[in-house]
């Protein structure tokens, strides 16, 4: 990552004197380097700052145009080329309206930038008219550079072929000083410094002063500073602040979702947790407590009423059945018992055994009941027996009479439905059933069952449990059935909210973490904006300066005074102000301004930009600065050309011939070339000496030209004459009365009302237009061939004369200098 390392250094150091805690300085660190690495930090990682790469391209060379060469393109046609001298100085070219000099301030920024400003701003017949009307093949630019202590130029260079019917169409080639081919001049390293610092001053861009949003104009301006690490630093802070303010606003709308939802569930659970949300800081913990009781669902009663009604197990039909036909079954078998011996075995057994004992205590004797039997050892052994037989009559009459009491207590736990289905669980059903007709039927069914058992016989009861017991299983089944469809919705119901509280209270626990970061970047912001705007007017305050010096210069008796320029805000809220004062009064500049005094304003705001000294375009090209400015602010922006051409070779391209003037008249060195369009688009160059010298060298050129008539010669050379001698006289009025301190619009104003040759002259030598008599004498000081040559350019434009025209040029030549 390269970056500039005085500025990370000032960071640094702003760090260092800043009550500023370690997390927070790591963060700004860690925003500076990138996103990477604020992630990271952000992560608990260590910032990690990059060294210097040493292999980073350097600053391309101070560069200075030596040449531009145009064919084929906008209003020039066959090749022509503006010669320039590679080194700080002012140059003018100068030409009318369509003249072709335009096109060669364009060709330089379509060359260099592969694009053109002035076509933003234009309708899409001018974007189309790229291609010269008379000789559009071939179309061509080149752009001679010369790098500073280069012993060749570099040679940057736009061609289009013949089916290009898009200007960005056109192929690019870069050819360096030391032999290397490029296609672009953005491998050399020149697209950043072409777009920082721009060395082209369009009407367009200084256009944009009023048109541009306060924020364009910003956008024109900040890049100068350097600043755009600081500033990438504060929007990957916003990112993160962003990113962080969403997902815990995202939290605080999925929490109000959620506790809405839950207030309309009938769920203890729901409830308790609807509850927990409403508070304004959510206990975390304690939802994840109860989220994971609520998983049991141990401390709702109906819940745990409804699953002990499904876990009932009542005994079946088939049970009931078998239970009553062991009631009949046992019932039957005692009563045909008690038809037999067997009925009376027990007794007779205890008769025996006592005669046995008898027998076995007294020996063989008469049977001492009946007293007709002997009790000898015959009987004895026949009394064993029957006692035998007796026994097993007793047992089984004792069995059938178990059989029955078993019989009976298994009706009995039939019939006590108390001991498996609690009251209580049933009446939890009732209420917690939206249609409790299933429990109200096996309540019926329960009753009808629920008889004495006790005082039915085994018959009754067995005819009770077949009638009473099946419909009873029936209607408890459908109350097991309601009781488990009300579990299933319950629990689905609840599974939703439960997924949906798991999911929101892992978002919640990130939320409050993400809070705790939060802070740390709010901070870290609030740091780091603090510091961008100290750093930008601190860097930016030179810039202000020499802007605030060049309207100084330029405001000549504007009754606007700036004070001072501002860049404010950052990102969507960033701005250029200019506080101004009228008479006093403060307001916003360009509130009050004219389009002049914008005008002016504009190249005080540009030309520090483009001037700058981190730039490596030691050239700047300024097309059409004098439009809309009055008269005085046309000596100052003079003045402030040939400041800037100390330092920086100043192209300006004008079709107003008040600049070049002012620069003659404040006797500032420039080179002044004049560009003229002829048929065909056939462009002239040539270098443009003062108006004076330009009608005489004319009136030679006339004066010498073979086959023209003397009677269309003699006013041609004449008027030239005499357009010679008003343009020394204008210069001497305006040198005169300037200098002490007259306003330029009243000095233009006088010298338009001055009509004639003789009010001119009058003008120039006495201060008055209405003293043309005395014209002729003061000349005639001069020495007589003066007042003879006035009175010959007087008469020459209205009619052929006989003076010598060789003599008339000579002596033109002469009272020009004595005019000036």
């Amino acid at each position: 990552m390269a970056w500039d390392q005085s500025l990370l250094d000032q960071v640094f150091d702003r760090l260092a004197e800043s009550n500023v805690a370690d997390d927070v300085i790591d963060l700004v660190l860690a925003a500076y380097v990138g996103d990477v690495a604020l992630d990271g930090v952000l992560a608990g990682e260590a910032v990690d700052l990059p060294e210097r790469d040493p292999a980073l391209r350097s600053r391309p060379r101070p560069l200075y145009l030596e040449s531009i060469t145009v064919a084929g393109f906008r209003g020039v046609g066959p090749q022509q080329a503006l010669r320039l001298q590679p080194h700080a100085g002012l140059t003018l070219v100068v030409g009318r309206n369509g003249s072709g000099k335009s096109s060669y301030a364009e060709a330089v920024e379509l060359a260099l930038t592969g694009d053109s400003a002035r076509w933003a701003d234009r309708n899409s017949v001018f974007k189309d008219g790229w291609r010269n009307l008379h000789c559009g093949s071939p179309c061509e630019v080149e752009v001679q550079l010369r790098a500073e202590g280069a012993s060749k130029p570099i040679r940057v260079r736009r061609n289009w072929h013949d089916e290009h019917t898009q200007a960005h169409q056109g192929i690019g080639s870069v050819l360096t000083d030391d032999g290397e081919r490029y296609t672009e001049t953005a491998e050399l390293g020149w697209r950043e410094p072409l777009d920082t610092y721009r060395p082209f001053l369009t009407a367009s861009d200084l256009g944009r002063l009023v048109t541009s949003t306060p924020s364009g104009l910003f956008d024109a301006l900040a890049p100068i500073l350097g600043m755009d690490p600081v500033v990438e630093a504060d929007k990957r802070l916003m990112r993160v602040r962003r990113e962080f303010n969403e997902q815990i606003t995202s939290v605080k709308t999925a929490r109000d979702a959620l506790r809405t939802a839950l207030v309309g569930v009938d769920d203890h659970r729901a409830q308790a947790i609807a509850a927990l949300l409403a508070k304004r800081t959510v206990d975390l913990n304690a939802l994840d407590q109860l989220l994971a009781d609520a998983g049991s669902d141990t401390n709702d009663p109906l819940a745990v009423a409804a699953r002990r009604v499904v876990a009932v197990a009542l005994p079946d039909h088939g049970y009931a059945l078998e239970v009553a036909n062991e009631l009949a079954a046992a019932a039957a078998q005692i009563a045909e018992l008690s038809t037999t011996r067997a009925g009376t075995a027990d007794q007779a057994a205890q008769v025996l055994r006592m005669a046995v004992a008898f027998h076995d205590e007294h020996g063989e004797s008469p049977c001492p009941v009946c007293g007709s039997g002997a009790l000898d050892a015959a009987w004895r052994a026949r009394a064993g027996d029957t006692l035998d037989q007796l026994q097993r009559d007793t047992v089984a009459v004792d069995q059938a009479h178990r059989r029955l009491q078993d019989a009976r207590s298994r009706a009995a736990r039939l019939l006590d439905l108390d001991r498996r289905v609690s009251a209580d669980d049933l009446e939890a059903m009732a209420a917690a059933l939206d249609q409790p007709e299933a429990v109200k039927r096996f309540r019926t069914k329960a009753d009808e069952l629920r008889i004495p058992a006790a005082e039915l016989t085994a018959e009754q009861l067995a005819a009770h449990l077949r009638a009473a017991y099946p419909p009873l299983v029936e209607a408890f089944a459908a109350v097991q059935d309601e009781a488990s469809a009300w579990l299933r919705q319950r629990h689905d119901a609840w599974r939703e909210h439960a997924a949906s509280l798991q999911d929101w209270l892992n978002r919640a626990r990130t939320g409050a973490e993400n809070d705790a970061k939060l802070k740390r970047v709010n901070a870290a912001r609030d740091w780091l904006r603090s510091a961008i705007t100290a750093l930008r007017d601190q860097r930016f305050e030179p810039f202000a300066q020499r802007s605030q010096e060049i309207w100084d210069e330029l405001r000549q008796e504007s009754n606007v005074e700036l004070s001072g320029m501002r860049l404010d805000g950052t990102n969507t809220r960033r701005k250029i102000s200019f506080p101004a004062k009228v008479d006093g009064t403060t307001t916003s500049a360009m509130a009050v301004m004219s389009q002049g005094e914008l005008q002016a304003l504009g190249l005080s705001v540009f030309l520090p930009r483009a001037c700058a000294d981190d730039s490596p375009f030691r050239f700047v090209i300024i097309d059409d600065p004098v439009q809309s400015m009055d008269p005085s602010k046309v000596d100052g922006l003079a003045q402030v050309l040939a400041g800037l051409a100390q330092t920086r070779q100043v192209v300006v391209f004008t079709h107003d011939n008040r600049l070049p003037e002012a620069i003659r008249r404040l006797r500032i060195e420039a080179t002044i070339w004049a560009v003229t369009r002829r048929d065909e688009s056939v462009i002239e160059i040539r270098k443009n000496s003062d108006p004076t010298e330009r009608y005489l060298n004319d009136a030679t050129a006339i004066l010498k030209a073979e086959g023209l008539a003397d009677n269309a010669r003699y006013p041609l050379v004449s008027g030239f004459c005499r357009s010679a001698l008003e343009a020394a006289c204008h210069e001497r009025i305006r040198r005169e009365r300037i200098s002490r301190g007259e306003r330029h619009g009243d000095v233009e104003e006088l010298i338009e009302k001055a009509l004639t040759l003789n009010q001119v002259a009058a003008l120039a030598l006495f201060g008055d237009m209405h003293q043309g008599g005395k014209v002729l004498s003061r000349l005639n000081k001069f020495g007589g061939w003066a007042g003879d040559a006035f009175q010959a350019c007087k008469q020459g434009v209205h009619k052929p004369g006989t003076f010598d025209l060789e003599v008339l040029v000579r002596d033109c030549r002469r009272l020009v200098e004595e005019l000036r």
